[in-house]
């Protein structure tokens, strides 16, 4: 009969097509974590820029006098001495290696002395360089040992503000950094994965 060739039509056509709506529906699923993995990194990286922003109005009000200060310091606090230990970091400066006081034949770096030669010796150019930074193109291996100093309970504002006003706003632009090169790192990849989520969706659509 009509009706039972319809009905048999019908079925022949559902049963071809269930591996491709099952497919879909996969993707679909796959599309939808991505979607929701994304936005949470994205909202990671928004929360992430308030405290770059913050950093750099802090440096932007320092003043050359201020960093002229801490260049002028003949013993320097550990939390000005492990601040500039972060910006030798951040700017590529190598300390000067000098023999160990304390322990004879041994070799000690000294990233006060390297600062105030390669860094501190001109506080203008320190201030435009902590501004202009690029903060999208931090190595990884920076990044990582940056990381370490962030987890130090002795550089925090809090605890370098007792030191020096000028290096509490260097540890904040520091540990600002670190968070948005964390953030930012993994939103790449999580973007690639919901643009090739996407694109497979819709190639199998138009199939």
């Amino acid at each position: 009969t009509k009706g039972g060739t319809r009905g048999y039509l019908r079925a022949q056509y559902l049963q071809a097509n269930a591996p491709r709506g099952s497919q879909v529906n996969a993707l679909e699923a796959t599309l939808a974590g991505e979607v929701e993995r994304a936005a949470q990194l994205q909202r990671d990286l928004d929360e992430a820029l308030p405290a770059l922003d913050e950093a750099v109005a802090c440096l932007s009000l320092l003043k050359k006098s201020d960093i002229v200060e801490v260049g002028s310091m003949k013993t320097p606090p550990s939390g000005v001495k492990l601040t500039m230990e972060v910006a030798c970091l951040m700017f590529d400066v190598r300390p000067v290696i000098e023999k160990d006081p304390v322990n004879m034949g041994q070799k000690v770096k000294n990233y006060w002395a390297a600062a105030k030669k390669n860094i501190l010796n001109n506080p203008k150019k320190f201030l435009d360089d902590l501004v202009a930074f690029d903060k999208d193109n931090i190595a990884d291996k920076t990044a990582e040992k940056l990381g370490v100093y962030c987890e130090n309970p002795d550089f925090t504002p809090a605890a370098v503000s007792k030191a020096s006003k000028a290096c509490t706003a260097v540890c904040m632009w520091a540990r600002a950094m670190f968070k948005y090169h964390r953030v930012a790192k993994e939103v790449e990849p999580k973007k690639a994965a919901l643009k090739q989520a996407t694109d497979s969706l819709a190639t199998t659509m138009a199939t």
